[in-house]
């Protein structure tokens, strides 16, 4: 509450410490470090890591084809590019492309959604043209993070970035072996009802949390300015059992 504690206080001199990029390199501490990078889009975030981390091997994956189609032509040394969703099963998915394409998602968008500002003003003015931009189904090629982190006989990964529009949980349920061995998830957590299913800090957490993994920073927020909730948060949680070895 206002005039409350000293929070305001601690935020401004944390603003002078850190910065996101600051806080990953404090958290990772490897010079040449190994990321996943889940859910890479058109290579936004490969360009974040590696501005951060130079030296890093990044295992980047997308699974739309236009936006992989982009992201693979990144000539950038240490960098493997995989047309493929990452989710809980081995073979093969339904995916789902939008109009906006950092939204799609193995998720449908919700096309009822309460808190999405432009579905919001379409189904105010009976736009019924704006929502034939959604959801086009297309199948792409699935493997769980446990699939390919054995079959490429990897052994650990220092950071593991995860932006999946909503399937964040399949994502940690098929990677269970693997977050044994991972430092550092970075995860994008929706909470507005965008898409047909919400997730939650405790989906996340029950997955999670048993493994060793505990949070440690809300790095980004994004509030809603519509109707004042907060849409989704970029969370960070560190390995407990990583960090005591």
């Amino acid at each position: 509450m206002e005039n409350v504690g000293q929070s305001h206080t601690r935020n401004k001199e944390y603003e002078k410490r850190f910065s996101r990029e600051q806080l990953l390199q404090n958290l990772v501490k490897f010079s040449e470090p190994i990321i996943f990078d889940v859910g890479a889009h058109r290579g936004e975030s490969v360009s974040f890591l590696k501005r951060i981390f130079p030296s890093a091997s990044i295992y980047s994956f997308e699974p739309d084809p236009d936006s992989y189609k982009e992201l693979s032509s990144f000539n950038v040394a240490r960098v493997c590019y995989f047309n493929l969703a990452i989710s809980d099963s081995d073979g093969t998915a339904s995916f789902y492309r939008n109009k906006i394409s950092h939204t799609n998602s193995l998720l449908k968008v919700n096309l009822k959604s309460k808190d999405s500002i432009s579905i919001a003003k379409a189904t105010e003015v009976n736009d019924t043209q704006f929502f034939e931009g959604f959801n086009e189904e297309v199948k792409v090629i699935s493997v769980r993070l446990d699939s390919f982190t054995y079959s490429n006989s990897i052994d650990h990964i220092d950071l593991l970035k995860i932006d999946v529009q909503g399937a964040e949980c399949r994502v940690l349920n098929g990677a269970i072996e693997t977050l044994k061995k991972t430092k550092v998830i970075i995860i994008e957590i929706g909470f507005f009802d965008y898409y047909e299913n919400q997730t939650s800090f405790m989906d996340i957490e029950s997955i999670i949390f048993p493994l060793g993994y505990r949070l440690f920073s809300i790095s980004e927020i994004s509030n809603n300015p519509m109707n004042g909730r907060t849409d989704w948060a970029e969370v960070v949680y560190l390995n407990q059992n990583i960090i005591k070895q």
